[in-house]
């Protein structure tokens, strides 16, 4: 399955955060980082099935067993860091389900953050957002490699993520973050 484009950077601008909150729903969607406004294409097909499948997998396992909420592409505020992202799709444990805003957007770290990668959009997610995700107290982060068809958990330790779970093409993926989901990425969009 061949992914040509992601969420990719396209602009910068500086704006306050207030400015930020203040702007209407898109399209075009933006990214906030310290103040500078990252507008965010938006994503092919592939991806969006792939997301869709992957949230259905997980959205099934979770209400299955009454664990929280599940969703895709709304706006996370990591007020420890100064930053908002639009993950692929997000858990918020029951626990946690305060952390959702009046407002529409998550207002704290969820527990997972899920991120589709494609070949453009690789170093933001594995970089960049690796690091702020943790830093901005996500527990959980997944990266979904939308064209190798394969998935990487990592779990937040004192010093930094650690790789704790993964599945290569055509193997099933266990997630520890949420024990007994299990799902083949290659079975899922067959």
């Amino acid at each position: 399955m061949a992914v040509d484009a992601m969420p990719v950077m396209e602009s910068r601008r500086t704006m306050a955060l207030e400015e930020f909150r203040g702007l209407p729903e898109g399209p075009p969607h933006y990214e906030y980082e310290d103040g500078e406004l990252i507008e965010m294409t938006a994503p092919l097909v592939p991806h969006q099935d792939l997301s869709f499948e992957v949230t259905a997998a997980i959205k099934g396992h979770v209400k299955q067993h009454e664990l929280g909420l599940v969703y895709q592409a709304v706006d996370v505020e990591l007020p420890k860091i100064n930053r908002t992202y639009i993950p692929d799709i997000i858990f918020i444990s029951h626990v946690r389900g305060n952390v959702l805003g009046d407002d529409g957007r998550v207002h704290d770290a969820p527990d997972l953050v899920v991120e589709i990668v494609s070949p453009h959009g690789r170093g933001r997610d594995r970089l960049t957002k690796f690091n702020n995700y943790f830093r901005g107290g996500v527990e959980w982060y997944w990266i979904v490699d939308a064209e190798e068809l394969t998935v990487e958990e990592f779990h937040a330790m004192s010093e930094g993520y650690v790789q704790v779970s993964s599945a290569d093409l055509g193997e099933i993926f266990q997630s520890k973050a949420l024990p007994g989901l299990e799902f083949n990425l290659k079975e899922l969009v067959g």
